[in-house]
This record gives C-alpha cells, sequence and structure tokens, in this order.
C-alpha cells in the first residue's frame, strides 16, 4: 500500500515539474513583456518611488516637528527642485565654453583624423588610389555609425531627464497615499506576519535610499577627482568634462567607458600630447581603481550586496528593456526585490543567488 502511494507521489511530482517550469517561463515572459511595452509609464513611476523613499525621512521628520503632511512633502519637492536646479546650472555654466567651440573641436578633430590618415598611407604604403578611398569609406562608415550611437544615447538621456518631470508628480501622489499603499499591500499578509513585512518594507525603502544618496556622493567625489588630474594635465574644458564624465558614472560599468572616451576625444581634438592622453587615462583609471576599492565600500558597503555576476546581469537586462533609465534603476530596483526575497520562503533561494558571501 505504501509502495502504491509512492509510486503516485512520485507520479504526480514527474506530472507537476513540467508545469511549474512553463508556468515560471510563462511568467518571466510576461514580466518582460510588461516591461518593456509599458516603459512609458513604468519608468516614471519608478523614480517616483524611488524618490519617495528617498525623501521618507525628511518628510517624516517635518510631520513630527508639526508640520502638515502637504507641507512636508511640499519641503521635500523644494529641496529636491533646488539641488537639482544648483546642479544644472553648474552644469550649464561650465559647458557654456565647451558648446559654444563644439563646431571648432569636431573640425580639429577632423583634422587630426586626416593627419593619421596621412600617416598610414605614408608608413604602411598604400599604393593604390581605390584601396585608399576604401579604407577612408570604411572609416566613415565607423564614424556615422558612433555619432549614431552617440545621437541614440543623447536622446535616450533627453528621455530620461524629461522623464523625471513624471516621476515627481509620482513621487508627491505617492508621499501623499503612502500609509493608505502600505495598509493596503499589509492586508495581503496574515496577521502573524505583518511586523515582519513592516520590517521588510522599512529595509528595502533604507535599502534605495541610501544606495542612491551613497551613489550621488560618489558622483560627488569622482568628479573632484577628474577635475584635479584633468587640470594638471592640461585638458582644455577640464571642469565640464570632469563634470559630465562623474555624472555618467551613474550608468554602471557603460557609463565610465563613455566618459573617458568623450575625454580622451577632446584631449585628441585639441592637440593633445601623448603626456596629455596618457595622464586622461591615468586619471580615469585610478578614479575607477579608488571607486571599485575604496570608495564603493566604505560609501556604501551595507547596501544591496549584489555579487558582480547580478548587478551585471541586471544592468544589461534592464538596459535592453527600459535603456539608459533601466541602467540606472537595475541595480536599486533588484536591491530591493533581494531585500524582499529574504524574507520569502521559496524565493530565498533567489536571494542567496543574487547575493555575496556565503550566505547566513
Amino acid at each position: 500500500m505504501k509502495l502504491k502511494r509512492l509510486i503516485s507521489n512520485s507520479k504526480t511530482m514527474q506530472y507537476m515539474k513540467p508545469q511549474k517550469t512553463a508556468a515560471v517561463l510563462l511568467i518571466i515572459a510576461l514580466t518582460v513583456a510588461i516591461l518593456y511595452y509599458g516603459s512609458g509609464f513604468l519608468i516614471p513611476l519608478a523614480f517616483g518611488i524611488l524618490l519617495a523613499m528617498i525623501f521618507h525621512p525628511l518628510a517624516s521628520w517635518a510631520e513630527k516637528k508639526g508640520m502638515p503632511r502637504w507641507a512636508s512633502i511640499g519641503l521635500s519637492l523644494f529641496l529636491f527642485i533646488l539641488a537639482l536646479g544648483i546642479l544644472s546650472g553648474v552644469m550649464v555654466m561650465q559647458t557654456r565654453s565647451l558648446v559654444k567651440d563644439w563646431p571648432k573641436i569636431q573640425e580639429q578633430l577632423a583634422e587630426q583624423q586626416h593627419k593619421a590618415e596621412q600617416f598610414v598611407i605614408k608608413n604602411i604604403g598604400i599604393a593604390s588610389e581605390e584601396r585608399i578611398q576604401k579604407a577612408k569609406d570604411k572609416l566613415a562608415r565607423q564614424q556615422s555609425a558612433i555619432a549614431n550611437m552617440v545621437g541614440g544615447f543623447l536622446g535616450s538621456l533627453f528621455s530620461f531627464f524629461t522623464g523625471l518631470i513624471f516621476a515627481l508628480v509620482y513621487m508627491v501622489f505617492i508621499m501623499l497615499v503612502q500609509r493608505r499603499l502600505i495598509k493596503a499591500a499589509l492586508d495581503f499578509v496574515p496577521k502573524s506576519g505583518r511586523n515582519e513585512a513592516r520590517e521588510v518594507m522599512h529595509s528595502a525603502r533604507q535599502t534605495a535610499s541610501e544606495y542612491l544618496t551613497g551613489r550621488l556622493l560618489l558622483i560627488g567625489i569622482l568628479a573632484l577627482i577628474y577635475a584635479i588630474g584633468f587640470l594638471i594635465f592640461g585638458l582644455q574644458y577640464a571642469i565640464p568634462v570632469a563634470l559630465l564624465a562623474a555624472a555618467l558614472s551613474i550608468i554602471p560599468y557603460i557609463g565610465n567607458i563613455i566618459g573617458g572616451l568623450f575625454a580622451l576625444m577632446l584631449g585628441i581634438a585639441t592637440g593633445g600630447s601623448t603626456t596629455l592622453l596618457l595622464g586622461i587615462i591615468g586619471t580615469m583609471t585610478l578614479a575607477q581603481v579608488l571607486e571599485n576599492n575604496v570608495l564603493t565600500p566604505w560609501i556604501m558597503s551595507r547596501e544591496v550586496n549584489l555579487n558582480p555576476l547580478a548587478t551585471f546581469a541586471t544592468v544589461i537586462g534592464f538596459s535592453l528593456i527600459w535603456g539608459v533609465a533601466g541602467s540606472v534603476l537595475a541595480i536599486p530596483i533588484t536591491g530591493v526585490a533581494k531585500k524582499v526575497f529574504e524574507h520569502i520562503e521559496e524565493l530565498k533561494p533567489v536571494a542567496f543567488a543574487l547575493g555575496t558571501g556565503d550566505g547566513e
């Protein structure tokens, strides 16, 4: 009798396994489709939620001091807009000369390209005019591809900042009704687990808030390091380039590469010496070594705790779905999800796979 029951249970498990796998794959596919096709709505909403998490401590403190909720939210919004305005003003002031001289820089870059072509023709000995023209055509196509890539990136960046307006609207509304939202979420949890659910919400909010504030502090420190290095080696437009390169570092992996290439391009365009170009490379390398080995562990050691594979995979995945905004949101969203998974029995293995160390 026991043997029959064991065989029956085994058959049931074998039957359920393909169903479970198919259900998981279907959920993943639907999630990706919703994220992709709903990006216009979901990206500003995600930023709004993160901003609400960042300003929640300030708003709560203001309310405890006797300020009405609408006033505390208004204070948060005012401080954010003020900080954004100051940063934008500094960027505009510093990049004005760069934008004004951009046509001249393009001409200088074209001149350097022509010199490089002549050097190749002279030293490698390309005799055929047809081969010379083919080489020029290939180089022109590569330049066009790079220009299109940069244009697409800048277009995505513009859309990203435009979406911030909607994000601020979402932030205000979320902060206005956050208590109702929290109560509604807790209603889905059995009474015995509501205290733990509150702890999870607090931990998730703290993770997102401290990650983003820590990242902003890192950007400021990197801007200072870049500016000092570029000024020492005599790079023209050192301060605006340093600000841009540091701001791009909010995009993991890709941002630092783009910032470094832009600095090198300006160094070449302005006829920089080998010392200048090596100085730019050295400054960027030193900054990255300090960021990865000193600044990040010091400033953000308690946050997210994602392993390198999880970090890289989520950044690439979100970038493919949401573009530049996805690469910015990938780590805080995954970090928050990991905090939630740690408290759900069925998803603890996923949290362990995303995390660092040997587990608890």
